[in-house]
């Protein structure tokens, strides 16, 4: 893959995630409006992930690559744990918290995650970051902050919003260190192949979780309407399928944290942009000066990224297999 191709294949998977990920917070108010958080999460997962697995196997069957057994071999455990970090732990977490946090103030909660990504990424390397970069992500925040506006509330559900977070970052840059490592000519089939593993994994840990935090007991399947089962469909093909395939893609390939975790603050302005247009909802100045900041700190990012990745060939850029699939945090609200 030459530089050019790469940088435009790293774009196309960026406005992906973005833009679909921002358009399932939409879809997720739509279903816990009258189906219950985590089990809904939790089969929108375990079924997203069991269509992929179904998929992938018919396509070996077919094509000249190995069988999807003998690609798993050895990393389902470790694909599983990334599963159960990024879904049942972060996702549940949120989940819990959004009973007694206004959603706008665990989106700007859950926006921390490039600065978790970023504190991560200097204990691993030794080096504290650039002031570019602080700033870079400081604004972003900042941006949501203003966008979404933020309510102080109880320190325990807080707590818990910002503990997701740095899971969530922390998961993302453990899959990186996966000791078998595929060949980079399976990249797009190892992503995808991940994503399966993982979503089903988490998927059933929210099931579960679901369970334990009583929903099952109150479940009424007939209360569920037909808009929420429409949006259900939505979350599983565009924010699972395609969403998390593309993220995991931009991990595994070794794009720059910083870079892929700007989704936690683009997807709150594709979520009001979209709010806007389909709800009719009023922008004001605050939504103009948050855009405004976000939008900095995300060309901020992508310019300091190619400047650092400038004149290398593709050939030279590191390559992961250990693979991630990050849910959206609107899906836990």
């Amino acid at each position: 893959m030459t530089l050019r191709t790469r940088t435009w294949t790293v774009a196309l998977a960026l406005a992906t995630v973005w833009l679909l990920w921002g358009s399932t917070f939409l879809g997720i108010r739509v279903v816990v409006q009258s189906a219950p958080a985590l089990l809904s999460a939790g089969v929108r997962f375990l079924v997203a992930g069991a269509l992929l697995l179904v998929a992938l196997r018919i396509w070996r069957r077919i094509g000249p690559a190995e069988g999807v057994r003998c690609a798993l071999r050895g990393r389902v455990a470790w694909l599983v744990v990334l599963g159960l970090l990024h879904f049942t732990v972060a996702n549940g977490l949120v989940s819990l918290a959004v009973r007694d946090l206004p959603s706008s103030t665990a989106g700007v909660l859950f926006s921390t995650v490039p600065l978790w990504s970023l504190v991560a990424t200097t204990a691993i390397r030794g080096s504290l970051p650039s002031r570019a970069d602080v700033l870079a992500t400081l604004t972003g925040i900042l941006g949501v902050v203003v966008l979404l506006g933020f309510t102080t509330a109880g320190l325990l559900p807080s707590v818990l919003v910002l503990v997701a977070a740095g899971t969530w970052a922390a998961a993302t840059l453990l899959a990186g260190h996966d000791p078998r490592a595929s060949p980079p000519s399976r990249l797009p089939v190892g992503a995808a192949l991940a994503s399966s593993v993982q979503m089903i994994g988490g998927g059933i840990g929210l099931i579960i979780a679901s369970g334990v935090a009583g929903e099952w007991v109150s479940l009424d399947p007939t209360s569920i309407g037909w808009s929420a089962w429409l949006a259900q469909g939505y979350l599983i093909v565009f924010g699972s399928l395609l969403g998390f395939v593309a993220y995991t893609w931009l991990v595994v390939s070794g794009v720059d944290p910083r870079l892929t975790s700007t989704f936690s603050y683009v997807s709150p302005l594709v979520a009001v942009a979209l709010g806007a247009l389909i709800l009719a909802e009023p922008v004001g100045p605050r939504t103009l000066i948050g855009t405004a900041l976000v939008v900095a700190a995300v060309a901020w990012t992508v310019l300091a990224a190619l400047l650092r990745h400038a004149g290398r060939p593709a050939t030279e850029l590191p390559h992961r297999t250990a693979v991630s699939t990050v849910a959206n945090p609107g899906s836990s609200a």
